[in-house]
């Protein structure tokens, strides 16, 4: 499945690539705020509150130009994502960290309006299929009986030891401005699958990447 969709957002790429305008490459990086919609597998041990954890993201940006003023933009990049999740139940403090890594490829339609002399208003919007391959969880208890903590890397799949699954797909909207070849703008994404493993027992019922990006960008021609 991983590969087909890929597969099919390589092909709306190249075929777009075709038939437009003209092409600019550029980078772009940045600050994510991160968070999750997190459902416990049990809602009656405590709520959980979650806090947005502080990542990065950095890619490659293909700009196709279709008409004056509308673009498809695409690309891949690395893009951090996770949350800090907090719950009390009854006397016990549970805190969990969960900070991974993805690989991530959007398909966007942009829409660039002039507004100045070499300066466009920029907003788009359109999906992403993000690839997990890294990252860190950490879990800390304050107890009666005392503290504790451990952490450990990342494992992704939908089995029983398995943290997250492996595909996250979800849809994004951006907005910003364009001067000449420098861009600055902020993006929002959010998961339409469920990442919570179904085989494991012990893990949330729902998860759900909430990403805000503040970035900046600079195309090379």
């Amino acid at each position: 499945m991983t590969k087909k969709i890929l597969l099919v957002l390589m092909a709306v790429a190249f075929s777009t690539a075709a038939m437009s305008q003209g092409v600019k490459v550029g980078l772009r990086g940045g600050l994510n705020l991160a968070d999750m919609k997190y459902e416990p597998l049990d809602q009656t041990n405590g709520i959980p509150n979650g806090n947005s954890l502080a990542s990065y993201n950095l890619g490659l940006v293909l700009d196709f130009g279709i008409i004056n003023g509308l673009s498809i933009q695409t690309g891949a990049g690395i893009s951090g994502k996770g949350s800090k999740v907090e719950w009390i139940s009854g006397s016990f403090k549970y805190t969990e960290k969960m900070n991974p890594m993805y690989v991530e490829v959007p398909l966007d339609v942009v829409f660039k309006p002039n507004i100045g002399a070499n300066t466009r208003l920029y907003f788009g919007v359109g999906p992403y299929l993000g690839i997990g391959v890294a990252g860190k969880a950490s879990f800390t208890g304050n107890t009666p009986v005392g503290d504790y903590y451990s952490n450990h890397t990342l494992k992704f799949g939908n089995g029983n030891n398995d943290d997250l699954k492996r595909l996250d797909a979800g849809g994004e909207v951006m907005a910003g401005f364009e001067f000449n070849n420098i861009t600055l703008g902020a993006r929002y994404g959010l998961s339409f699958t469920n990442n919570a493993p179904a085989g494991n027992n012990n893990a949330a019922k729902i998860l759900k990447n909430k990403v805000l990006s503040i970035d900046a960008g600079f195309f090379f021609q």
